[in-house]
């Protein structure tokens, strides 16, 4: 009989979850998608040279996907997200100029893959994914609150980006790992040197979502603080609710 009941308690907890994680995308005005059709890529992408695709994400890992998307929305003001992003696909694999890759995004779509825990796409793996991504939609729709000459300005004279995150892929410099040498020249990692926005994309999914050790670099290395300064004053910009004490406050959680 207490097998039944707690049987029925850990039930209760579950379809309680599911209903607050489904309160969350109705709120947000969002659509978690988690397999692909016709529709899932824009027309664009569908040509030989960027050729897209993506494979139906496993059954086994759609509630754990919604978990972890409806808890990094909550991070987000809600208009602030109903005006910037409208559908979000966890997909088990992307693919795009013949390489794979862990997300992208185009004008109000995010795309996450997710092979599994045991295939290393943790929750906070993809969590942080998805900050990275949303950063681009962001970076893309309030360019004029990003000022790139200040930016640059705080990389060593040394650093030269690359022509673009799928270059960086193709060569095998995909490494988003910290990197002790670069971030003395104000680079948190080898991928970021891949473009101004990786760059960028690097800082952002940190303040939402910290790896160890990025808030002691930023106290250890001036130049990554000062840019970790500027994407705090460029989400600001954007919404009052994003400062620097909210960022401290939600990047551990």
């Amino acid at each position: 009989m207490t097998r039944v009941i707690l049987f029925l308690g850990f039930m209760l907890i579950a379809v309680t979850s599911m209903a607050q994680e489904e309160n969350v995308f109705a709120d947000y005005k969002v659509e978690i998608k988690f397999s692909c059709d016709s529709s899932t890529f824009p027309s664009t992408w569908m040509d030989k040279e960027i050729n897209a695709k993506g494979t139906n994400l496993d059954s086994n890992e759609i509630v754990r996907g919604k978990k972890i998307i409806a808890k990094a929305l909550l991070k987000y003001p809600v208009e602030l997200v109903k005006s910037n992003l409208r559908k979000i696909y966890i997909l088990k694999s992307l693919e795009f100029y013949g390489v794979p890759y862990g997300g992208t995004n185009s004008i109000s779509c995010i795309y996450l893959s997710n092979k599994g825990i045991q295939e290393g796409y943790t929750d906070f793996w993809i969590e942080q994914n998805f900050h990275a991504e949303f950063s681009s939609i962001f970076l893309r729709n309030y360019s004029f609150l990003f000022d790139k000459t200040k930016w640059i300005s705080n990389n060593d004279p040394d650093i030269k980006y690359g022509n673009s995150g799928v270059d960086a892929i193709k060569n095998g410099k995909a490494i988003t790992s910290f990197d002790m040498e670069l971030n003395k020249k104000g680079i948190l990692s080898l991928y970021a040197t891949a473009s101004i926005e990786e760059d960028f994309n690097s800082y952002a999914e940190n303040l939402f979502l910290s790896s160890l050790g990025f808030w002691e670099i930023t106290n250890v290395h001036h130049k990554v603080k000062e840019k970790m300064m500027q994407v705090v004053d460029f989400y600001n910009s954007i919404n009052k609710n994003f400062n620097f004490n909210y960022f401290e406050s939600i990047s551990k959680r």
